[in-house]
Parts: structure tokens; C-alpha cells; sequence
């Protein structure tokens, strides 16, 4: 006797895809704490849309009413101000969990054939996420968002070839007021939006036909394997009720920040980076006249191109760190060079000027 639930299946033509899905298995590695990272993603990403949808009914695109806006929703609605808190903490963990899933699909080789459409896209999508945030920070109309705003367009425009126009169609003008304020809010809410989840898609298609990265040491022929639902499925919805709880926590005692009104004629306020930023805002203070165009554009291009790279540079099928040190010693310089030049960006911005 079918149930109400095949009925209802059966009524929206949906029997083969339920059927498809409840055969579909995993690797059984899948559920070890070093995959922990992608499903974290996938909740972050998702906290952010939803928590984005909710602040989106009280934003007013204006100048004039932007900030009274923010200032509604983060102080009159309630729970605003713990919505607008799981977004901002959201999207620096997300940061934070990003550069971690990275490293460890670098140190394990997990770029590797066949999977190297997987490194790809996924590196794509680091690179696109921090569009959110500079498009993002304008939105509240505030000192900081709009004065880092001012500082992100300059480097644009120092861009070769393409920075000017690209400033351009940022702004709509020749000021930063209305037009560009409403072209940032529509990138925000919905091209970028789209294009993410386009590339996770994307993303999710090659682990779907390329699959996960076996353990190092482990046999591929006999994984272990697990149906993905109700395993996975039950297991990433609880790290999302628990991460909605925590940053829900967070943020209700320690809100959100938003500063002072925007005052374009304000001049003498220097804002001051943001943390995964340091290291960029630094390179660009390096390299000054003619060079800048080293700091601002060649080096995180290059740095960029790099990592999509990867995958076709290093063609052994070797996975082990001793058969590997060509390709990790490098990298280990450079992320030892990020790391110098965000503490010296931190020093500067946030020790010195202190003192």
C-alpha cells in the first residue's frame, strides 16, 4: 500500500529522483572529522543567504536612508540586531574555514588527477567570495564601509587597461552617491548571489563524478561505503541547528558593529583593513609610482593564477609530502610571506597608529 509521501512524489513526478537519492552512497570517510570543512561551508553559505533575505526587507538603497535603515533593523527589529550578527560573524568564519579546506586539499594532493576540475572551481569560489564583502561594505552608508570603499575603487582604477572603465560601472559618476550605492546593493542581493551558486553547482558536479580524495594510504578499490541519505543528510542538518545556535549566541552578546553616518566631505578618516585584507593593503603600500601596478595588480593575479593552476603544473600522481617538497616548499614561502605581510599590515594600522 503506498504511503501519503509516495502519493505526493508520485503526484509531482518526483519518484525517480527520491529513488535516485536514497541509492546514492559516499565513501564512509566522508563522515571523519577531516571532511568537516566542506559541510561547514555549505552551512555558512546558506546562514549568510538566509540572514542576507531577512535584512534585505528592511534596507533602503538610499544615502540618505541607508544607514537609518541598518540602524532599524540592528536595533528596533527584533532579534535584528543577532540576524545582522550571524552574517558578520558568518562570512569571517567563512573566510577563516575556506583558507583551512583549501590548505588541506593542497597538503594532501587532493588536486590531483582525476580531480582537478574540483580544485579548480573551488578555488574560483575563494576567489569570488571576497566580491561580497567589498560590495557588501558600502551597503550600511558608514564611515568605515564608505571610506574603504573609496580606498578599494582607487586600487580598482589603478588596474591596467580595464581598472577605469570597471570604476566606472562601479559608480555611475564621478561620486560615490546613489547610482553606485544602488549597483552595489544589486550586485550584493543578486548577481553575485547567482553566480556562487552557479559555481557551487558546478562545484558539486565534479565531486559527484570525480568523488572525494581518498585517505592517504587508503585502499580506493575497497572504501567502505555509506548512503548519503539519511547519514550525511542528518548529520550536516545538525552542524547547521548547532552553528545557528552558536553564532546566534555570539551575536546576541556581542552585536554586530556599525559606526558612525557616512560623511563624504570627511576627508582625514583613514579606515582601516580588514583582517584578510592585510596582507594585499600591505603589498599594495610596498610597491609605490611606477611599481603600484606590481602591488595592486600583478602579484594577486599572479598569486591567483597559481592556484587554478596548480592542478596541471603538478602532474605526478604521487599524493605523499616527501614526493611532493617541490611543489609544498614554495607554497610554504609564500603563505610564510602572507603572513609576515599581515603582521606588518597589523602593526601599522592597528599598533602604531595606537601609539
Amino acid at each position: 500500500m503506498e504511503t501519503r509521501s509516495q502519493k505526493l512524489l508520485e503526484f509531482l513526478s518526483l519518484e525517480r529522483s527520491a529513488d535516485r537519492l536514497l541509492a546514492f552512497e559516499v565513501p564512509k570517510d566522508a563522515l571523519t572529522w577531516t571532511r568537516f570543512c566542506g559541510s561547514l561551508l555549505l552551512v555558512l553559505t546558506i546562514l549568510l543567504f538566509l540572514s542576507g533575505t531577512f535584512m534585505a526587507f528592511y534596507y533602503s538603497p538610499v544615502p540618505g536612508t541607508a544607514y537609518d535603515s541598518v540602524d532599524f533593523a540592528l536595533f528596533n527589529i527584533p532579534f535584528g540586531s543577532v540576524v545582522k550578527g550571524i552574517h558578520h560573524y558568518s562570512w569571517n568564519l567563512l573566510l577563516i574555514v575556506m583558507g583551512i579546506h583549501l590548505g588541506r586539499s593542497l597538503i594532501l594532493g587532493s588536486y590531483k588527477a582525476p580531480r582537478q576540475m574540483v580544485w579548480v572551481t573551488g578555488v574560483i569560489i575563494l576567489l569570488f567570495v571576497p566580491l561580497f564583502i567589498i560590495t557588501g561594505d558600502l551597503l550600511p552608508w558608514d564611515q568605515k564601509g564608505y571610506w574603504s570603499t573609496q580606498v578599494r575603487l582607487s586600487i580598482i582604477s589603478s588596474v591596467p587597461f580595464v581598472g577605469n572603465i570597471a570604476e566606472r560601472l562601479l559608480l555611475g559618476g564621478s561620486l560615490t552617491g546613489v547610482v553606485a550605492i544602488t549597483r552595489f546593493y544589486v550586485l550584493h542581493i543578486l548577481l553575485l548571489p547567482g553566480l556562487l551558486v552557479l559555481f557551487i553547482a558546478v562545484h558539486f558536479h565534479f565531486i559527484r563524478h570525480r568523488g572525494l580524495a581518498e585517505p592517504l594510504g587508503a585502499d580506493p578499490v575497497s572504501r567502505p561505503r555509506i548512503p548519503f541519505y539519511p547519514n550525511i543528510v542528518n548529520r550536516w542538518l545538525f552542524l547547521f541547528i548547532m552553528v545557528s545556535v552558536i553564532l546566534g549566541i555570539i551575536s546576541w552578546h556581542w552585536s554586530p558593529p556599525l559606526g558612525d553616518p557616512a560623511d563624504p566631505t570627511d576627508s582625514s578618516y583613514i579606515p582601516k583593513p580588514e583582517w584578510w585584507v592585510l596582507f594585499l593593503n600591505q603589498l599594495v603600500s610596498v610597491f609605490k609610482g611606477g611599481l603600484a601596478v606590481l602591488g595592486s595588480t600583478i602579484i594577486p593575479a599572479g598569486l591567483a593564477g597559481l592556484l587554478i593552476g596548480l592542478p596541471f603544473m603538478d602532474r605526478s600522481p604521487h599524493r605523499h609530502l616527501a614526493g611532493r617538497w617541490k611543489i609544498l616548499l614554495p607554497v610554504a614561502i609564500i603563505f610564510i610571506f602572507i603572513i609576515v605581510l599581515s603582521i606588518m599590515g597589523y602593526m601599522e594600522h592597528f599598533v602604531l597608529v595606537e601609539h
